[in-house]
């Protein structure tokens, strides 16, 4: 990786606070920079790097990534806190939902990525092998596309190395979440989100969702800062105080999406952050007289993670996501 200085006190890699633009060393990813702030300990300790902007309409993590750039100093701290505020460079002032324009490919679902892949899959790759190479906790904060409301929830990666989980579980738990989801180890075999791709080679990732509908709220905001800060205590780079915790942080161990069953206006009838129950009724699919088609019922007890806005859905594309709780099974109870 290879960074370019804007206005930095320091030059890259030393103590001090450094703020400019890396580049990549992938040729499919050289039509593009990616802003970065370093902020360096005068006493060598752990990296955290953080990012935001994988979807460009999630801003209220972006603004998130913004503010934390000026909450660490580096004369009070020890290690490195290094953070690229947008990720998704392509589809700036685009507002594509979800994807990266130039391959149609959502970098969320791209980890670990490949240096023969497609835009979406270099930049990841990237991700992992330069810029998180030596990191001992990467956090990609996400939340509040143009047509979904998600609650405030984190994700870990479970492994069948128990060693790996509990920091995993202890970082995810730092934030005031509603919801702390621990993915299935299964979810390794394949490509996925940042959890997933760093812990397939046994490191440390994860991710906090907040947020609604593209809208800057200050709830949503202090809920990434908050976050993240107690990330950094975890890692022993600040010593200041924790964040309280207000919410429940209830562990749950499935992610279960649920899609609309038939074309239609979808109408919700629970909000994130509801416990409900196995085949309660969570919203009805209507055509234009009003006429319900279809009702989406639960397909297990759980929370509901979010749920899309906007109501026009088609056949099968998701309407929402419900998180099962740890230990939970529908025959047997907890």
């Amino acid at each position: 990786m290879k960074v370019t200085a804007t206005i930095s006190d320091v030059e890259y890699g030393q103590p001090g606070l450094f703020r400019g633009y890396a580049s990549f060393s992938n040729p499919a990813l050289s039509a593009f920079t990616w802003p970065i702030c370093e902020i360096r300990g005068a006493r060598p300790g752990a990296k955290l790097c953080i990012s935001a902007g994988v979807h460009v309409n999630e801003v209220a993590a972006i603004e998130a990534a913004v503010r934390l750039q000026r909450l660490f100093h580096p004369e009070k701290m020890q290690g490195t806190v290094s953070i690229i505020p947008l990720i998704n460079q392509p589809a700036l002032y685009k507002y594509s939902e979800y994807v990266c324009p130039l391959d149609r490919k959502n970098i969320n679902f791209s980890f670990p990525g490949s240096a023969t892949g497609t835009f979406s899959e270099c930049l990841c790759d990237a991700i992992m092998g330069e810029w998180c190479v030596d990191a001992d906790c990467y956090v990609d904060m996400h939340g509040g596309d143009l047509r979904e409301n998600v609650s405030k929830f984190t994700i870990y990666q479970r492994t069948d190395d128990a060693a790996l989980n509990a920091p995993a579980q202890m970082m995810a738990m730092c934030f005031d979440s509603e919801i702390v989801v621990g993915l299935p180890a299964s979810h390794m075999q394949n490509p996925g989100r940042p959890p997933t791709g760093f812990a397939a080679h046994g490191r440390l990732a994860i991710m906090s969702e907040a947020g609604a509908n593209g809208l800057l709220d200050e709830d949503s905001v202090r809920f990434h800062v908050d976050g993240v800060l107690n990330v950094a205590r975890a890692l022993e780079i600040i010593e200041t105080p924790p964040t309280a915790f207000g919410r429940a942080r209830v562990l749950c161990d499935d992610y279960l999406w649920v899609a609309a069953p038939c074309d239609g206006e979808f109408h919700a009838d629970v909000e994130p952050g509801a416990r409900v129950e196995r085949n309660q009724r969570l919203g009805t699919m209507r055509n234009f007289f009003g006429e319900i088609l279809a009702e989406i019922k639960a397909p297990q007890t759980g929370l509901l993670l979010w749920r899309m806005t906007h109501p026009s859905i088609p056949k099968g594309s998701p309407a929402l996501a419900i998180a099962v709780e740890e230990g939970f099974h529908p025959n047997m109870g907890r």
